[in-house]
């Protein structure tokens, strides 16, 4: 990758950090409308790991949702390894590998589509307002 692709990319990840910020906002100010579906885990675990260039484990994404929706949320990382495992893992929308006797994950390409697929539906459901 060429110095130009790589400032590309960074300028890219600052866009998408800043309305990643907007939307970790919001969530943190409107999870009570969602928070009882099981989507809700699915959706902050994916927002989770779309930012980061390396695997996380379960504590390092439960670290990540707290610190992101500034204390609003917190996910106990064993709900996190469930939602992970029994759906996102087994459905291809996040990969496991175990690194270092630890499992860790990263989103997929299929995570990512869905993911932008509910971004889409949210800014939608803003821009109706």
């Amino acid at each position: 990758m060429s110095d130009n692709d790589n400032e590309n990319v960074t300028a890219n990840k600052r866009e998408d950090n800043i309305n990643f910020k907007l939307i970790w906002n919001s969530l943190s100010k409107n999870y009570n409308m969602i928070e009882g579906a099981q989507l809700s885990n699915s959706f902050v675990i994916l927002l989770s790991l779309m930012n980061s260039n390396e695997h996380l484990t379960t504590n390092q994404i439960s670290g990540i949702i707290s610190k992101q929706s500034q204390g609003e949320i917190y996910k106990n990382p064993g709900t996190i390894k469930d939602a992970l495992d029994k759906r996102l893992v087994r459905e291809g929308f996040v990969s496991s590998n175990i690194i270092e006797n630890k499992t860790q994950y990263s989103i997929t390409p299929k995570g990512k589509k869905l993911l932008a697929g509910w971004l889409g539906f949210l800014s939608a459901i803003q821009n109706d307002k």
